[in-house]
Order: structure tokens, then sequence, then C-alpha cells
């Protein structure tokens, strides 16, 4: 499965001379009326209808064959994949980069001198990957996935933590004394291994089950790396299924991603009020991107614009039609239908954080700040004052 890693280095991946045909594939086999061999015979054969002038007779020839070559690789191995799949394609430049993708893509195909990695950033939370704990006095379970993909890594039993009919003679306080003991370093021993798995598996999300009474006895015992990714607490039993498990973590991810966008987008509107460190609208995000300003970017999913990016510095620009130069550096620009896909590329490259705004709840809230805006690492007032 692809890997953030992955995407930040296809994210710099290009070519001065050769074109590089980017190709992301949805292979649904579990609907039977949702044939991928026909999507992607439909989108090789748009690519080849579709290659125009920016494009010399030799380059035009090496994507024909770079197309051919992605036929016959889904031909020969294309059963081996059951979600999706990217392809990356330039073999006059020793080009040549398959990687599995999760299920819920958009089937596209682009060809440029730069990898088109756009659709793969979107997918980057689906990707981040989570553990879930449920835990009782005397047991726990451990679980390692993603909002895809959930496994369970082992089960914890310390069957020494005394039950009622080891009281004996002893008093009740102290009998009660003894079991919290127990308990606690029942809980400092599954603390040590979510934090050994951290440290071998960085996750970004941890959602414990269990009593209330004792979730809270268990989150005083985590390292503080650990206990501040708590995201949340599961209804489960500790005999649950692991498809329950897997189904009511994801929902607890899914309410944090969407309070975190709402509060990015709280944040933003009262940075822009404030003329501080935010910016709202097309323009003003074009120029925060430009100075390596931007911290955070907001973008409603559904928003487009039309513009130009300089096919020597890769600056994007509000304006400008192909051959026209580009306003910073003097190179040529290629006009391009939607320019949004390069504002989410330069910014991933800055290493921005990204929020694609896909639901209804946060993309109204955006309306008014023009989809598109950006939360700055820097002041704007700081900024001017210098």
């Amino acid at each position: 499965m692809i890997t953030r890693a992955d995407v930040d280095a296809l994210s710099r991946l290009g070519s001065d001379q050769w074109p590089i045909v980017s190709l992301i594939l949805r292979v649904d086999k579990e609907r039977i009326d949702d044939d991928y061999t026909i999507r992607l015979k439909n989108l090789l054969r748009e690519a080849a209808d579709t290659l125009d002038d920016r494009f010399n007779p030799q380059q035009r020839k090496a994507v024909l064959e770079d197309l051919e070559r992605i036929r016959e690789f889904f031909r020969d191995e294309g059963d081996r994949f059951g979600r999706g799949v990217a392809v990356f394609a330039a073999s006059q430049a020793g080009i040549w980069q398959v990687h599995e993708l999760p299920r819920d893509v958009e089937s596209q195909i682009a060809i440029g001198f730069e990898a088109h990695v756009a659709p793969l950033i979107k997918i980057l939370e689906q990707l981040e990957p989570f553990v879930t704990c449920l835990i009782a006095r005397d047991s726990a379970r451990l679980f390692y996935g993603r909002l895809g993909k959930f496994e369970e890594l082992q089960q914890i039993v310390d069957e020494e933590v005394p039950g009622q009919h080891d009281q004996g003679g002893w008093s009740q306080a102290r009998y009660e004394r003894h079991i919290d003991e127990h308990a606690r370093a029942h809980f400092k021993r599954v603390a040590d291994e979510l934090f050994h798995i951290f440290e071998e598996q960085p996750y970004r999300w941890l959602i414990l089950g269990g009593p209330d009474e004792v979730v809270a006895a268990f989150l005083e015992q985590l390292h503080p790396y650990v206990r501040e990714r708590h995201a949340g607490t599961v209804r489960v039993l500790m005999e649950a299924n692991i498809n329950e498990v897997h189904e009511e973590s994801c929902e607890i991810i899914r309410r944090w991603i969407l309070d975190e966008k709402l509060r990015a987008i709280e944040m933003l509107r009262n940075e822009v009020l404030s003329g501080d460190r935010g910016v709202a609208g097309l323009e003003p995000t074009l120029m925060a991107l430009q100075q390596g300003q931007i911290l955070t970017l907001l973008v409603d999913d559904s928003y487009q614009a039309p513009g130009a990016v300089c096919l020597n510095c890769r600056s994007v620009q509000r304006e400008g039609g192909t051959g026209q130069q580009c306003v910073f550096c003097g190179g040529p620009l290629q006009a391009l239908d939607n320019v949004v896909p390069e504002i989410v590329t330069g910014a991933f490259r800055q290493g921005a954080n990204l929020l694609f705004l896909t639901q209804p709840e946060t993309q109204e809230p955006m309306r008014d700040l023009g989809r598109i805006g950006a939360l700055l690492r820097f002041s704007l007032t700081s900024q001017s004052e210098g």
C-alpha cells in the first residue's frame, strides 16, 4: 500500500525532456457490473487522442509506447490488485512505478513533465494509521490499522489480577487495594506495549474502549506521546468481533477529522478578519503559496479555477495563456483549466497540512471565504512592518 513517503517522493518526480503518464485507476472487483478493464481502455484511448502541441513527435511517440506498456501490464498483472492502482510511466526517462491504493479513488489519467499526485494527496488521510485498545482491569486487545485495513495485533491477559474468590481472610479495604495495585501494573504493561508499537510503527490516533473509570485510570499510565493521540472511546465489549471494532473506531476518526476541519475553518475566519495569519480566496492563496507561507491549506473538494503554471519555476498564477511569460522568472506559461491540483501539490511539497472539505458541513462555511484559503506560517502584520 502506498505511503506518505511514497507520495512525497512522487510529488518531486519530474523529467525535463520526457512526459510522464500518471494513471490513477479504481479496481473494484466486488462489483460485477463495474469492469475496471473497460474503464482502463477508455482512459488510455482518451490520453492517446488528446496529445497536443506541448509535445514534439518524439515525445508523443514515447507517450504512446508508455500507454501500450500500461495496457500490457494490466493485461498480465491486473488481477493481483484488489482496490486501486497508481502507475507512473516515462520509459525514456527510466520511470516506471506502480503503487497499490485504497479503494476510494477516482479513476483519471494525466500527461505532463511532472507526476500528477494531487489525487494521491487527497487520500492520505485514509492512509493515516491508528491503534485501538480495548482495556479492562485484567485484559486488553490491541488492533492496528487504517480506515481501509485493520488487524488484531495481540491479546494481553493478566492472570495475576485476583478475582473475588481470592479474597480469603483479607479485609475488604486491603483486598481492594491489592486488586488496584495489580490493575495498575496491568495498565502499565499495556501502556508500555502501546508506546513500543508507536516507536516501531508510528500512529496518528489512539482509540480506547472500556468502562469509563477503567479508561480514565488507563490514560494516566500512557506515555505523553501516546496520550496526546487519544481521539475518543468506542462502546464495544471486550469480546466484540474485529469488524465491529474497526467500524466503531473509524466512526471516531471520521468525527475527529470533521471536528478538525471545522476548527480550522473557524480559525481561518478569525485570522482573515484580524488581517493576521490567514488569507482567503484564490489570488491571496496563490501569493501565500509563492512566498512559502502556507501552514494549512483549506480547499473545497469541488472547487475549480482556471489559471496557468510556469514550466520553468512551477509557480501557479491566476492569469496567463500558453506561451506567455511567467511574472516571476520570465519562463513559459502553460494554461490550465483547473489550477487547484497545482496549488495542492505545491503546498504539499512545502510541508503544509492539507484539509480537503468534502462534506456540506465543511463546504458551506467556506463559501464566503472563496472556497479556498490558508492559515499562514508568519503574521501578515509582522511582514508588512518588516
